[in-house]
Parts: C-alpha cells; sequence; structure tokens
C-alpha cells in the first residue's frame, strides 16, 4: 500500500496529471475546475413525462460537455465515465430520484468490436457501484443499425425500431443511462422494451441533450 503510493507520487511528479479537456495542469482531476465552471446545466431537465415513463437530460451538449462525450468516446478515454457518473449522481440526489436497477444502451457484439467499449455500460457500471444496485442482464440490441448522425428524426425511428429486446421480468423502478439525448428515439425504443417488463417507473438519464 506505501509502496503503490509512493509510486503513484512518483509518476504524478515525473508526469503531472492534466485536464483531458484543455490539457491544463491539474491536482489529480480528470477535468480541471475552470473547464468544470464552463459546463452549462439545463435549467428545466425533464423532458418528458408519460405515465411511468420518465425522460431527463442533465446538461447541454456544447462547449466543453461536448469535448469531454467525443473524447471519451472516440479518443477512448474510458476515465470520464466516472465524471459522467458523478454528474448522473449527483442529479439523483438532487431529484430524489429512488431506483432498483440500472440499464443502459447496449450495442450489437459487431458495434462493440468498431467501437471497443460501450460509454454508456461504463457510466452505468459506475453508477451501480456507487449505489450497489444491480446491472440489468439481458438487455439486447438486436440488430446493428446505421449510424443516427446525419439521419432525420423519423429516419431515427425507423432506424431504431424494434432493436432492443430484454430477457427477463424486472421489480421495481429501472434507471437507463445513455450519454447524449438528440431526438428521443434511442430514449423512447429502450424505454418501450423496458416498459413491457417491469411494473416500476422507468427513469431514462442522458448526461447531455443535443437542442439542435
Amino acid at each position: 500500500m506505501i509502496l503503490s503510493s509512493i509510486k503513484q507520487t512518483l509518476i504524478d511528479f515525473i508526469f503531472p496529471p492534466h485536464c483531458l479537456v484543455c490539457g491544463k495542469e491539474t491536482e489529480s482531476e480528470n477535468i480541471c475546475e475552470d473547464c468544470k465552471r464552463k459546463i452549462k446545466f439545463m435549467e428545466y431537465p425533464l423532458i418528458e413525462h408519460d405515465g411511468r415513463k420518465f425522460f431527463y437530460s442533465i446538461t447541454y451538449y456544447e462547449g466543453v460537455m461536448e469535448k469531454i462525450i467525443k473524447k471519451m468516446k472516440f479518443y477512448r478515454l474510458k476515465s470520464l465515465s466516472k465524471d459522467l457518473s458523478n454528474m448522473i449522481s449527483n442529479f439523483i440526489y438532487k431529484e430524489n430520484i429512488s431506483f432498483d436497477a440500472i440499464g443502459y444502451v447496449p450495442m450489437t457484439r459487431k458495434e462493440l468490436l468498431e467501437r471497443k467499449f460501450n460509454q454508456t455500460y461504463l457510466i452505468a457500471k459506475e453508477i451501480s457501484k456507487m449505489y450497489n444496485k444491480p446491472l440489468i442482464k439481458g438487455l439486447k440490441k438486436i440488430k446493428t443499425t446505421r449510424k443516427q448522425v446525419g439521419l432525420s428524426k423519423k429516419e431515427r425511428e425507423e432506424n431504431l425500431k424494434n432493436v432492443f429486446t430484454i430477457e427477463e421480468k424486472i421489480k421495481g423502478n429501472i434507471l437507463l443511462i445513455d450519454d447524449v439525448y438528440t431526438t428521443g428515439s434511442t430514449a423512447r425504443e429502450l424505454v418501450k422494451s423496458v416498459y413491457r417488463k417491469t411494473e416500476g417507473n422507468i427513469i431514462f438519464i442522458a448526461v447531455s441533450r443535443k437542442m439542435n
């Protein structure tokens, strides 16, 4: 334990930690305080409420927030999943959200091989550890779809129609995690598949929302 601490101190001295967004030297955080202050949070995070279904987004997908998510997804900076999960955890506490199990947007095997990892799984796993709640098993994406970027709202809906499935019934309230909410096609399709398998509330939370 002591040797490990000394080793980390030496590494930090030789290679001081830097902000993964702007490159500025930090104490130990992935994101410096200046960048954190530039994140724009939603004044009204509730996007939609329909019976047992709740859809939220926490931040605007622009500026620093856009850089954080892109660096995680496309530069494979997996450690940023902890920063994003902390944002969600703070939101859960603030809104007094209660849940019993956690799900995320699944990928097909082909998509996972291309991306190398599922960023929503990493975020959900961190939340699972924080709250000691299980990740939902058997939530799958059954066919590879076209990339959503550049598609119209109608094309996005058709692209994702009936692509998610879940094998087991789930008790209690379900928390579903995504990184970016654009038109809501992914959110609604995923919630629809889970809705059939639970009598509890379904709370969908996206870290960020693209407004145009």
